[in-house]
């Protein structure tokens, strides 16, 4: 269930390994792992909505990388992170979908051009998925997960 807490940041203690154990690369590589996860999910998603259902690129891209979001959060708050920056949930994903909507802005762009260009889905995938994953960790780490109170 959410809490109802205050917005303002304060240090939340996740159910990931303590820092001590694999620090931040651990969760570099727990994100990545994470990630892939939601890129399964978003990729199955992908082709599913374009080939079965015949929905056009960048409409199958929006609701595959939303599903892939919803996942990624998850595993986030639950596996990846040590530290939280956000006691109040619901603020947290505020921020969380924001930064992810950012994400789904670069994504769809490249989707759309490097199909526009003739690259095959899944090559535009791989593209979007590397842009994508860059430009959500280094945001999510810098704005939620770092453990300082701001």
């Amino acid at each position: 269930m959410m809490q109802d807490m205050p917005i303002p940041a304060v240090i939340v203690e996740s159910d990931a390994p303590s820092p001590s154990s694999d620090g931040q690369k651990g969760e570099a590589l727990r994100y990545l792992i994470a990630s892939l996860a939601a890129l399964a999910v978003d990729t199955g998603l992908l082709w599913i909505a374009v080939n079965v259902f015949a929905l056009p690129v960048w409409i199958a891209g929006a609701i595959a990388y939303l599903a892939g979001l919803i996942l990624i959060y998850v595993l986030s708050i639950h596996w990846v992170f040590v530290r939280r920056s956000f006691l109040n949930t619901r603020g947290e994903f505020a921020v969380f979908a924001a930064l992810g909507l950012l994400g789904l802005f670069l994504n769809s762009l490249v989707l759309f051009a490097a199909t526009g260009l003739g690259l095959a889905l899944p090559l535009a995938k791989v593209l979007s998925a590397s842009a994508g994953f860059v430009t959500n960790f280094v945001s999510r780490k810098a704005l939620l997960f770092t453990g300082q109170a701001s």
